[in-house]
């Protein structure tokens, strides 16, 4: 294909304002060429797969390639490095053959800027831009056969100052993973509700791994000391099961600084500057160092206590507070839960428009306030009843959600929005949107222009779903009240409803498993703080509440961004915008796994 360059812009911008792009060829520019010793990457060459990609976003990265690899070319298969902004195969095979990509190392456009950036080839596997290829990209990165490969050998990065922030080489090595399938770094993200430029890169070398503030850290999903980090979970899992808070807390902050370091830790001295970090979980560390593991946490493991009440609260609706009282009952088992809740397997489920007609009319229980929580006090506990259906619907919502799914679940429910009220937009949060391959269950925050049409569109909607057999269980549904300011609690005052979902015969991915659902319904002024808020993790959460409060005198939440003093409140037009408007550097989502 004849390649065909657009006409310069005068001022060409790297900002991507419209996703998709025609998937015309461009010619290479005839400009003067840097000397080869001049070059970021002289001995690369590059293809670029256009789709997907803006006219200036693809003007900046033909002049980049142009001038600093050793050729551009037109064919794919001449390629040492695709670069390219698809994520999916099945798209990337309308533009290259399957088999022709394994053989590749296929990368995201931040590579190519990286590369010139730092004036060298970079390990390609931290920008594999397609997940099923992130094993070929490593193996096929010219970084790795041009010099020692810095790929796979944590060993080989330069120690940073404790007092220093941490520099781009905060990347987490393949030391550092336990599955490569886990750490996609630059997961897709749905792009259409991103703040205006979806591409912008997180300013690593802004951040500062010993912060105090998991807010000014940048976490990635899987870290270089993530064996560390689960160990040291154990012993946080079992406080925060003890009702221990404050015991939990301690654990959960020394967890998330260490999600943050960017190296492997091979001496306890390499944390003991590290705020969270005190003389018992530095023994604990010294001791991993040691043996690879931390007695504690195994000696907790073993305890039939530690098992049987994590296994209560692995049930949806069951904190802390149920589980002590029905192990105190004598039971162990979710055979004994079954037994005590009078679940029946043969018995059919309930169904009818009785359960949602419940949801809405009934009163809550005396414990709503949260002494039984779930996910961080975002989730409030249930009740006896509706322990007793998530018993009953425990082996489907026990199985993960891959992201392919997640996604089909996001396009059919905005199809059904779509017919009950156009113009809604959506971004699908948590877990999906910092990266994780497969999640618990799926959170969507929604909006519409107009704000007048955000009143009761929850439970319209949830009616809707609820009567063409998507929606079978609600075990949460808000109505629309005003943002309270004084509010003292973390739950926020959008409309929301929490249901079992499972998607159609008509989907494109019928398996018939029940899924959970969460639905959040945010007025377009506090569209993006909502988003943030949903998004997670738990400490970056909670830090970027504290910082708000100590350093600016302001409260955050998703509902929005109010100044104590006054109660005036703040409405950020994108979500990069809410960062800004903290003092924060912007933290992509990707970077903001600040939990174990």
């Amino acid at each position: 294909m004849p390649f065909k360059r657009p006409a310069p812009e005068p001022h060409p911008r790297s900002d991507s304002q419209s996703l998709e792009s025609s998937s015309s060829a461009l010619q290479p520019s005839k400009h003067a060429r840097l000397e080869p010793s001049e070059k970021a990457i002289p001995d690369v060459t590059l293809y670029i797969v256009q789709a997907k990609l803006d006219p200036s976003s693809l003007s900046e990265l033909f002049r980049l390639a142009e001038r600093h690899a050793q050729r551009l070319c037109s064919n794919a298969t001449e390629a040492d490095v695709i670069i390219t902004t698809i994520r999916m195969r099945r798209r990337l095979e309308r533009h290259i053959p399957w088999t022709l990509a394994k053989q590749k190392a296929i990368v995201t456009p931040q590579w190519l800027r990286d590369c010139v950036k730092q004036n060298k080839v970079l390990p390609c596997v931290d920008y594999a831009a397609i997940q099923e290829l992130r094993t070929e990209t490593e193996k096929n990165c010219p970084e790795c056969n041009l010099a020692p490969c810095l790929c796979g050998d944590s060993d080989s990065e330069v120690e940073t100052p404790s007092n220093q922030p941490a520099s781009s080489k905060h990347r987490p090595t393949k030391a550092g993973l336990e599955e490569t399938q886990e750490s996609d770094m630059h997961a897709k993200i749905p792009a259409r509700l991103l703040h205006p430029d979806p591409s912008i890169p997180t300013p690593l070398d802004k951040l500062n791994y010993a912060s105090r503030y998991a807010c000014r850290r940048a976490s990635p999903l899987t870290c270089p000391n993530q064996e560390l980090v689960r160990e040291l979970d154990i012993v946080h899992r079992s406080r925060a099961m003890e009702s221990e808070e404050r015991n939990a807390l301690s654990y959960q902050r020394a967890i998330s600084v260490i999600k943050a370091y960017p190296h492997r830790i091979t001496s306890v001295s390499q944390v003991q500057k590290l705020p969270f970090i005190g003389q018992k979980t530095g023994t604990m560390v010294e001791e991993f160092i040691d043996t690879g593991k931390i007695e504690e946490a195994q000696t907790i493991l073993a305890s039939d206590r530690f098992k049987a009440l994590s296994l209560f609260t692995s049930v949806y609706g069951i904190g802390p507070n149920t589980a002590h009282r029905l192990y105190s009952l004598g039971l162990r088992s979710i055979n004994d839960l079954e037994i005590y809740y009078g679940v029946e397997r043969d018995e059919p489920q309930a169904t009818g428009p009785s359960e949602l007609q419940e949801v809405e009319m009934q009163k809550r229980p005396h414990y709503w306030r949260g002494q039984d929580q779930d996910k961080g006090n975002r989730k409030h506990g249930l009740g006896d009843s509706w322990i007793r259906i998530a018993l009953e619907l425990r082996e489907d919502l026990a199985i993960k959600i891959p992201r392919a799914e997640v996604e089909e679940m996001e396009r059919i429910v905005m199809a059904e929005l779509a017919e009950l009220e156009p113009g809604c937009v959506s971004t699908i949060v948590g877990g999906y949107r910092r990266g994780k391959p497969e999640s618990n269950d799926v959170d969507i925050v929604f909006t519409h222009p107009d704000a007048g049409v955000m009143k009761g569109l929850c439970k319209r909607f949830v009616r809707r779903l609820y009567e063409r057999g998507m929606v079978s269980h609600v075990m949460h549904l808000s109505g629309f009240h005003g943002h309270n300011p004084l509010r003292t609690t973390h739950w926020d005052s959008l409309e929301k409803a929490l249901t079992v979902f499972t998607l159609p015969n008509s989907s494109q991915i019928h398996n018939g498993i029940r899924r959970r659902l969460d639905m959040i319904f945010a007025p377009p002024e506090v569209y993006w703080t909502a988003v943030i808020g949903w998004s997670g993790s738990i400490m970056f959460q909670r830090d970027l509440r504290q910082w708000a409060k100590d350093k600016l005198a302001m409260k955050f939440d998703s509902s929005g961004i109010t100044r104590r003093y006054d109660s005036k409140m703040f409405f950020p037009k994108t979500e990069k915008e809410a960062f800004d408007l903290l003092g924060l550097e912007w933290v992509a989502p990707e970077w903001r796994n600040a939990d174990a």
